[in-house]
């Protein structure tokens, strides 16, 4: 790992996309159950095809999504997956270029450059990481001028945040046949070592490795959001087969 070019000092969850088939029933459920709202919906393009809503955990984010048309990645996601499932992980950096020369120097393929550039108010640009290249969900390595904007958004977000029953995500967890090769990798791309119980410490914010049925696919199956009322620690919810813990 200290052969490889140096890893952005600062890393964190950001927002953690959730895909199913029909996005309202899912939307409906999380917001009933968490008590929040949505605070931008896109439609992009390709080569995403897809529409989406994004909701406010404090200042992390939920999204939600589903495909727009049969050639969007996302519905081979969902036939690949059977179904509704945990799509896609967002990790804030605070360098772009230097994420970017340690991608390069793993050979992990870039899905999707989004190029530095403005988009809602805000100057942020975007790695797409190729699934088959790093293991694990989708992965996203995002970039913010300001550290605390969030171009996906939107430019008022902070409008919509409600904090009554959750205030932020902070752990993401990762199911997979062989949890100590994924947790590796991951260490290697995020300049982060893999500690006892196979998970990555970023900032405010952890990555759970966990082990799953042999010959299953890699998948993101938990997401931790800290419950404002501490007496509720411990609950849960299922959303898109993907639980939500309060911890």
């Amino acid at each position: 790992m200290s052969e490889l070019p140096p890893a952005p000092e600062r890393i964190r969850i950001r927002q953690i996309a959730l895909c199913a088939p029909d996005i309202r029933p899912v939307e409906r459920q999380a917001e009933q159950a968490l008590d929040i709202t949505a605070a931008q919906r896109d439609k992009p393009g390709p080569p995403i095809w897809m529409y989406n809503g994004v909701f406010p955990i404090g200042n992390t984010f939920l999204e939600i999504l589903q495909p727009e048309r049969p050639e969007a990645p996302t519905t081979k996601f969902l036939e690949k997956q059977g179904g509704s499932a945990g799509y896609m992980l967002i990790l804030q950096v605070d360098d772009l270029e230097k994420a970017r020369a340690r991608v390069e120097a793993l050979n992990i393929r870039v899905a999707w450059d989004m190029g530095v550039g403005i988009r809602h108010g805000v100057n942020a640009g975007a790695l797409h990481l190729h699934p088959s290249d790093t293991g694990g969900p989708l992965t996203s390595l995002d970039w913010m001028e300001n550290w605390d904007d969030w171009a996906w958004a939107g430019n008022a977000w902070q409008w919509h945040q409600r904090t009554d029953v959750v205030s932020g995500i902070v752990a993401a967890e990762i199911r997979s046949a062989d949890p100590d090769r994924l947790a590796a990798r991951f260490g290697e791309l995020l300049g982060r070592e893999v500690e006892g119980a196979r998970s990555i410490t970023l900032e405010d914010s952890i990555i759970r490795f966990v082990e799953g049925p042999e010959g299953s696919r890699d998948l993101l199956t938990g997401i931790d959001m800290v419950a404002t009322d501490r007496s509720r620690v411990g609950e849960t919810f299922e959303f898109a087969r993907t639980v939500v813990k309060l911890v």
